[in-house]
């Protein structure tokens, strides 16, 4: 069973900063390491902040607080990494920039250390492709703000222990988090199975019909917290775009993945959401929406995120039931795919695809076939 006491964090931005955190709390001496010494100082200062801010709203004890502090501790180069049981890379998604990062970990770290990636886009296994020793290197993808979300998807990639993978899911259940043990491929499963969300509210919007508006309320009635646009204004309209683009260009620009122009007017227009003052629903507007509206825009929406979850399971990312708990935790969605597949039905779903698909335009034919999870007489993953 893997056992973790030192933890090494490389990158001192927000969510290098919060996975630090995170260890801390749960007992482990935590140093964090930066190419930018006074980012680590900021980093060290913020997380003595946040834990401020729990001992006044009373989340945890002064002492408990000063614990947490005690057990991080700056860096100062890699090689202070060198004892650590488990360092987690959190640095710029740029595929050269990692891969030299690690090639540097490698040399000065011992051979039991467990060298992971926090990526959210890249390819885990181009990240260690140049790794002499990869049978200990693979993905932990936590979530924002990593020290409050309770996922993480461990990435496997061969030829990655899978006795080590296992044994790390059931560590990091044991200190707090939920871990789901996730297939090396494109966007792994949050990334991927939320593009529906957002694309499919896209298309709606630019065939005309609904506005930004009217399509959050649809979906925000089948209790989702926020709907598609509102989720795009909070995260910004720039980074949806352009994890968009990674997907499209990763799955080889299948129209399951298209990017819509709806959303690079956005991003042309400077209309980011919150950050810019202006997005797609950040006017308060009065919104009047049928119930056969409201029931048209959600069932094809959770169709779509639907059929993007069967094709998940057809590609051996994930077990549905995984599937359907990441993207509860990960997004906040007040039920998985598979869930909402139980409620409306196999037959309701496949006659919704089928009517988008046979009225797709011609850059959107093969958006909607099914996948082929879906294409049997029950739902059989």
């Amino acid at each position: 069973m893997v056992e973790l006491n030192k933890i090494g964090v490389v990158g001192a931005g927000v969510m290098g900063r919060n996975i630090a955190l995170f260890f801390a709390q749960s007992g482990h001496q935590v140093q964090l390491f930066d190419v930018n010494h006074d980012a680590v100082t900021s980093a060290l200062d913020a997380v003595g902040q946040t834990l401020a801010r729990a001992v006044d709203k009373g989340r945890v004890s002064a002492d408990d607080a000063a614990a947490t502090k005690a057990r991080l501790s700056a860096a100062s180069e890699l090689a202070d990494l060198a004892e650590c049981d488990l360092v987690i890379e959190a640095i710029v998604e740029r595929l050269d920039i990692k891969q030299q990062l690690f090639a540097q970990l490698e040399e000065v770290c011992g051979a039991e250390t467990l060298l992971a990636t926090n990526t959210s886009s890249l390819s885990v296994a181009d990240i260690f492709a140049n790794l002499t020793h990869k049978d200990r290197a693979l993905g932990l993808h936590f979530f924002n703000p990593a020290h409050i979300m309770k996922l993480v998807e461990v990435i496997t990639a061969p030829p990655v222990s899978q006795i080590r993978c296992d044994d790390l899911v059931i560590y990091l259940n044991q200190i707090g988090k939920t871990a789901i043990k996730v297939k090396d491929s494109p966007g792994f499963i949050v990334n991927r199975c939320a593009r529906p969300f957002y694309g499919e509210a896209l298309a709606i919007l630019e065939e005309g019909d609904f506005s930004a508006h009217q399509i959050d309320a649809a979906m925000r009635a089948q209790g989702f917290r926020m709907g598609p646009f509102e989720l795009i204004d909070l995260v910004g309209a720039d980074i949806n775009l352009a994890a968009s683009e990674t997907m499209a260009k990763a799955f080889d620009y299948n129209p399951r993945y298209y990017v819509f122009d709806r959303l690079q007017r956005q991003v042309d227009e400077g209309a980011l959401g919150r950050k810019s003052g202006k997005g797609f629903v950040t006017e308060d507007v009065q919104v009047d929406l049928a119930e056969a509206d409201q029931n048209q825009i959600a069932e094809r929406i959770l169709a779509t995120l639907i059929n993007e979850a069967a094709s998940a399971v057809d590609d051996q990312v994930a077990a549905p039931q995984d599937i359907d708990l990441a993207m509860q935790l990960g997004l906040n969605f007040p039920k998985g795919p598979f869930a909402f597949l139980a409620e409306i039905g196999l037959d309701r779903v496949r006659e919704i695809l089928a009517h988008l698909e046979e009225n797709a335009p011609t850059y959107l034919e093969g958006r909607y076939r099914p996948a082929a999870a879906l294409q049997g007489e029950k739902f059989d993953a």
